[in-house]
Parts: C-alpha cells; sequence; structure tokens
C-alpha cells in the first residue's frame, strides 16, 4: 500500500454528530489494518475519554492526546510520553482569562478534568466527553498555584465571535511560552509551547519507521491542521472550519457520511 498509517483526530471527524462510529467506518479500519495498515487516533481529549473509543474499535499501540500534549500505549494505558505546562506560566494565564471574565476555564491535570464550580458549558462538554469534571470551588489560577500542578492543557470556553480574538491575544503574549489551538468554534486551547499533534504524529512516525509521505491524517479542526500539513495525504471532512480546509490536499465526506471508510476505499486499496 502506497499509504501504510492513518491518523484520525476524533470528535468531527471519526466520530458522527450522533456521538458514534459507523460500522462502515469500523469495518473499513479493521480490513485496512488487516491488510497491514496501522491506524491511530489523534484527539485534544483526555486518555480516559478516547481509552473506551479505541477499546471498542480494537486498536493497539499509541494514541495521542492533550493535541499533542501526550502519547498513551492503548493496552497498558500508561503514558509513553508527554509534556506539561510550566505552573508559573500556567497561573499567570489563568490570571489573566480571569480578569477578563469572558471564558469559563478548565483544566486537566494528570488526565483529570478540572473546574472552578458547576457551568452549563462544563456540564455540556463532560456530557459528550463522558468524563467527571471535578470542582474545586476557588479561582483555578489560585488551585494551580497552591497545587503546585503542572497542567497538560488549558482549556477556555467563549462565545465563538470572541474566540479567533482571544486566540491570537495570546498566542502573541505567550509567544515562546504555551501554543494555542481551537479544536471547536467556542473553544481556544493552551498547551505546552511547541507542542501540537503534528508533532506528536512525527513522533509516532519514528517509533514505527513510518515516513511523512507513506501516512494520511485526517481532521476537521484548526487543531488538525499541523498534522494535514505534515502527512503526505492530508485530508479535512466536509465539516471542517474553513481554516482547516484551506491546508488540505483533499476535501472528503463528512462526518456523518463515513468519512474514514470514504478515504480507505479511495487511497488505501492499492
Amino acid at each position: 500500500m502506497k499509504y501504510k498509517a492513518i491518523f484520525s483526530d476524533f470528535d468531527g471527524t471519526l466520530y458522527s454528530d450522533k456521538f458514534e462510529v459507523s460500522q462502515k467506518n469500523i469495518s473499513a479500519i479493521r480490513d485496512f489494518e488487516a491488510r497491514g495498515g496501522k491506524f491511530f487516533v489523534a484527539t485534544g481529549r483526555l486518555f480516559q475519554a478516547i481509552y473506551p473509543h479505541v477499546s471498542a474499535l480494537g486498536l493497539k499501540g499509541e494514541v495521542i492526546v492533550y493535541q499533542g500534549g501526550g502519547i498513551f500505549d492503548i493496552e497498558s494505558k500508561k503514558a509513553l510520553w508527554q509534556k506539561t505546562i510550566d505552573n508559573d506560566v500556567a497561573v499567570d494565564c489563568l490570571q489573566k482569562l480571569e480578569e477578563e471574565g469572558k471564558s469559563v476555564n478548565m483544566v486537566y491535570i494528570d488526565d483529570k478534568c478540572y473546574g472552578t464550580e458547576p457551568h452549563p458549558a462544563i456540564e455540556m462538554f463532560c456530557n459528550i466527553c463522558k468524563i467527571e469534571c471535578i470542582f474545586v470551588y476557588e479561582k483555578m489560577s489560585e488551585y494551580v498555584k497552591r497545587t503546585g500542578s503542572t497542567p497538560n492543557k488549558l482549556l477556555a470556553m467563549v462565545q465563538p465571535e470572541d474566540a479567533l480574538a482571544l486566540a491570537d491575544k495570546y498566542r502573541k503574549e505567550y509567544e515562546g511560552k504555551l501554543s494555542l489551538t481551537r479544536s471547536q468554534p467556542f473553544m481556544v486551547e493552551f498547551t505546552a509551547y511547541g507542542l501540537s499533534k503534528g508533532v506528536a504524529v512525527e513522533n509516532v512516525c519514528a517509533m514505527h519507521g513510518l515516513d511523512r509521505e507513506e501516512i494520511i491524517c485526517v481532521g476537521d479542526a484548526d487543531n488538525d491542521i499541523s498534522m494535514i500539513e505534515y502527512a503526505g495525504l492530508g485530508v479535512a471532512v466536509m465539516n471542517a472550519m474553513e481554516t482547516t480546509k484551506a491546508h488540505a490536499d483533499v476535501i472528503s465526506v463528512s462526518n456523518n457520511h463515513d468519512a474514514i471508510a470514504w478515504i480507505i476505499e479511495n487511497y488505501c486499496k492499492d
């Protein structure tokens, strides 16, 4: 096969808007692996939130989490590699977000989700990901400072019309300290500087002796651009953000129309 591996985003790509992986996608992935291909998931989710899905798919090996901030082994459930945000940087960023008062903030620490107090936006997010949020009932900046935590990721949920401006502002302010991306129009996510799905994909490829020209990367959001650009074939699903589509070699069918099966059928049969 020309393409020996596929790296797929999960939400909005492999996962449909009905919050399921279609049987057609499952069958296509299993066929691809049976013919010697490797299939990987690259997500912004916690490992605990993606594990039930990759396990149900029967995937083995690595899964990329935290927007490239961690690589876990599915079978052992252990982190093979991860990089966290320095405590002082996390505290400073959270303080600024709190002062602006435009966002609902969450933090990932040690593969757990933390929030200040219950909020409809957090409830929606956790229901989709099927995770629990641990509420600290103090400012998140104060909690992170008090505990000396080094987060895997910071999440700021804002009004969609504010997301781009907030991302641009903080990207400039934390140049060399944080990497910023968006996985949804209403969300800005912060990881340690230099991290991305593209960097994590490159690391996994090195583990398996894969050349970038031998892989396909597929996604729907700005956080997928780095891996789409890295791949030999970069694919954006039809429902992707326009900014993501602009960086893709191919536009596939949507996540609701078995995009992964479509990619395998059209590009992984030789």
